[in-house]
């Protein structure tokens, strides 16, 4: 029998741990934090299950699917900003094909269960974008709501509006 759960990618970045804190407070959730790197001693404990790896690794994923029924997944984990712009292959591997593996987890999940599965994909400064140099250079000063030009976010969406 598979144990419920949540799932949290990306578990020891920046919103994750703000994630798993706020999760840990609530009775009778059962945390399962996947990431890169050992999770940080302030949020280890509050994790029922953590696993080392890659959203990219297809065997882990069905190893997700096969030991767990998650209701819901937070989908945090992403190549962003610099990283991204230093090896765009990788951060493509991992925004586009990382998210649609875990997509594909939460359908495969929603099948064996017979409902929704709740997928967020949250963001941060990953939403902001210009078109090119020249809107960029011409900018001036930027409020909240400015250059909101996800190019990853549209392909996820269109993405799911086609399944």
């Amino acid at each position: 029998m598979r144990k419920p759960a949540i799932l949290i990618t990306g578990a020891n970045g920046e919103m994750g741990h703000g994630l798993i804190t706020a999760l840990h407070k609530r009775n009778n959730v059962n945390i399962v934090a996947l990431d890169l790197n050992t999770l940080d001693d302030s949020i280890s404990e509050f994790a029922n299950e953590e696993i080392i790896g890659n959203i990219l690794d297809q065997s882990l994923v069905e190893q997700l699917n096969g030991e767990y029924e998650f209701d819901t997944i937070y989908h945090l984990a992403a190549l962003l900003s610099t990283r991204a712009e230093f090896s765009p292959q990788s951060a493509h591997d991992v925004n586009v094909g990382g998210t649609l593996n875990l997509l594909n987890l939460a359908i495969e999940q929603g099948r064996s269960q017979g409902k929704s599965v709740k997928f967020f994909f949250p963001s941060s400064i990953a939403v902001y974008g210009f078109s090119g140099l020249d809107e960029k250079n011409n900018s001036g000063s930027l409020k909240e709501n400015s250059f909101r030009n996800p190019p990853l976010c549209t392909a996820v969406i269109n993405f799911i509006v086609n399944i």
